[in-house]
């Protein structure tokens, strides 16, 4: 081109790169508010010359590209904090009103604990006859069971929430992931060389991911000829390339009522790979709060009814009879795996509450040998298994597995406590059932014709007695009778110093069950008397002391009449004794960690 021609050439192509110019600004300006839009450039160069008679005379500018304000490294940045806001805000959302439940005050579980104790248990303890203090005993105890199963329904209905909402999660994830693989493949056609880039869908293809970085954590890998792949934060491909991959809800492989997250193809869970977003918020959740603190609240309940039910059965009711049982926590679920061969038959229940911790644990079995797992710690747990015919007893941390039928590869999960607070009832509807009484009262001298006549010249003394679970070393242990038969110790023997013997029998009976010495000024001699039932099995123990023997003395141990209320005492001294987590915590202890617990997570959330 030369010229008039070239010059009129060249100022033309000024003023086609300069309107080109002006309509990126244009494009900026208009789309200054639009979410994801990149701010775009328009990069003028200079166009090829042309040689003309040996010179090269230059043709004017053009656009050669239109870029976007772009950096990998920030976007990438952008994707992650969303994913961790959105977890941490999902997360936050789901903890408060777990916080509101537990840590109420005026109608909450602490409250409950202690009203069956000081309005319920402390009456009958200080009127152990009255009929009045009795009833009041029982409604504490109903309301204790409602309010157990309150809280605890409230903690399911957030568990079923989360599955709902996990749900929710995955259907917009996979919208999310086709419309990004759809991108894609527009992307592609788009780009096809020249080094032209589709900038609007690009911008397009980041808020996708951005929105999709809202629901679940992911990573990028920007490919050739502009593509992407997405895959979560674990490494589990979304998206690659034009092809998208669903994601479903299903069922946890041990337990239907829990929902996980699987690939729709496959089935594959991929439940553990999933962090941030909400979906991660959900998980997280669900595994480090909400299980948890289920868990922990049944722990409290399984320990209440233990042991309020063992002293229930040590001690006498208004009839004469063992207590019978005050409360029913609800039963150890073992769930097996969907993928299990044969037809196992298990069950679980737990034997010594104060064993218990608030853990799942998963039962394997490889045909010879069973191992159990700590899920909460991925530790083995201590594991003792016995066999009886076809039956297989595994007793481990607290708790008693029986199973029968298991194949190789068989697995199960064991939730202990889960349940214990959602199905935990009242069961003991008679004010007369309460066993308020010791199982003896002790008396110095011998039952005659019904009363006990008192002609002691020494000053031994013998105890009313207290539980024990054993008879101790050194103790006289009295066989062919149980509690609360009538007994008479006699003494044999007298003096002020050294030993003298004595002698177990029935009233009226001259049959020695037991016999035996003490020494005189010592802590005394231990007698043992068996409890046939179980539970609570064990010894009744009495002690037998002091430093003036008369030969001839005698003691009675008779049952307790309706105004004892030794073991309605005993019941009350188990609101702050430590029952539970290895001895380390009472009831109100545990709840109190249990509040503790979540309220940190909340803070940190």
């Amino acid at each position: 081109m030369s010229g008039i021609s070239g010059l009129v050439g060249n100022a033309l192509t000024g003023l086609q790169a300069a309107q080109q110019a002006l309509q990126v600004t244009g494009n900026n300006i208009a789309n200054v508010n639009t979410p994801g839009y990149s701010q775009e450039t328009a990069v003028q160069t200079t166009q090829p010359p042309s040689l003309l008679g040996g010179l090269y005379l230059g043709n004017g500018t053009q656009i050669e590209a239109v870029t976007r304000s772009y950096n990998s490294y920030l976007q990438s940045q952008v994707w992650s904090t969303t994913a961790t806001a959105s977890g941490a805000n999902t997360l936050s959302t789901q903890l408060q009103p777990i916080v509101n439940l537990l840590a109420g005050t005026s109608a909450g579980m602490s409250t409950a604990i202690n009203q069956f104790f000081a309005s319920g248990v402390a009456q009958v303890a200080a009127n152990p006859a009255d009929m009045p203090s009795r009833q009041s005993m029982l409604s504490q105890a109903q309301s204790l069971a409602q309010t157990f199963q309150s809280s605890a329904q409230q903690l399911q209905d957030a568990a079923n929430g989360v599955n709902q909402q996990i749900g929710q999660s995955i259907t917009s994830i996979n919208s999310l992931t086709q419309q990004i693989a759809q991108l894609n493949v527009k992307i592609n056609t788009l780009s096809d060389g020249s080094g032209a880039t589709p900038n609007a869908l690009l911008d397009q293809r980041d808020q996708l991911i951005t929105q999709l970085s809202s629901q679940v954590g992911v990573t990028v890998l920007q490919q050739g000829n502009n593509q992407v792949s997405v895959f979560t934060g674990n490494g589990q491909v979304l998206v690659a390339g034009n092809q998208s991959y669903d994601l479903k809800a299903v069922s946890n492989p041990y337990d239907p009522s829990q929902t996980e997250v699987a690939y729709a193809s496959t089935g594959a869970i991929i439940s553990q790979g999933l962090q941030g977003g909400t979906i991660g918020g959900l998980l997280q959740f669900r595994s480090q709060v909400l299980q948890p603190a289920q868990n922990a609240l049944g722990r409290i309940a399984d320990g209440l009814a233990q042991q309020i039910n063992q002293q229930q059965a040590q001690g006498l009711d208004l009839n004469g009879q063992f207590g019978a049982p005050l409360f029913q926590a609800g039963p150890v679920q073992v769930l097996a795996n969907a993928a299990n061969a044969g037809s196992a038959v298990i069950s679980g229940s737990v034997t010594d509450a104060n064993q218990l911790t608030a853990a799942d644990y998963k039962l394997a079995y490889d045909g010879t040998n069973w191992t159990v797992t700590n899920l909460s710690t991925g530790q083995a747990a201590t594991l003792t298994a016995t066999t009886s015919g076809s039956v297989t007893t595994l007793a481990f941390d607290g708790v008693q597995v029986k199973v029968s039928g298991a194949q190789a590869g068989n697995s199960f999960e064991v939730l202990p406590t889960r349940y214990g607070a959602l199905n935990f009832q009242s069961v003991l509807n008679n004010p007369s059932g309460i066993a308020a009484a010791s199982p003896y009262a002790s008396s110095a001298g011998q039952l005659q014709s019904g009363s006990i006549v008192n002609t002691n010249l020494g000053n031994l003394t013998l105890s009313a007695g207290q539980y024990s679970a054993t008879s101790g070393a050194g103790s006289v242990l009295v066989g062919g009778v149980a509690v609360p038969t009538a007994l008479q110790v006699t003494l044999t023997s007298g003096g002020t110093s050294g030993s003298v013997g004595f002698q177990v029998t029935q009233p009226g009976s001259t049959t020695v069950l037991a016999s035996g010495s003490l020494t005189l000024g010592s802590s005394g001699t231990t007698l043992a008397i068996p409890y046939a039932s179980t539970p609570p099995g064990g010894y009744w123990t009495v002690n037998l002391s002091g430093n003036t023997a008369v030969s001839g003395d005698a003691f009675t141990l008779s049952a307790a009449g309706p105004g004892n209320g030794g073991n309605a005492q005993a019941m009350f001294a188990l609101q702050t004794a430590k029952t539970l987590e290895g001895g380390t915590a009472s009831f109100e202890g545990a709840y109190s960690q249990l509040v503790s617990q979540v309220a940190t997570q909340g803070n940190q959330a």
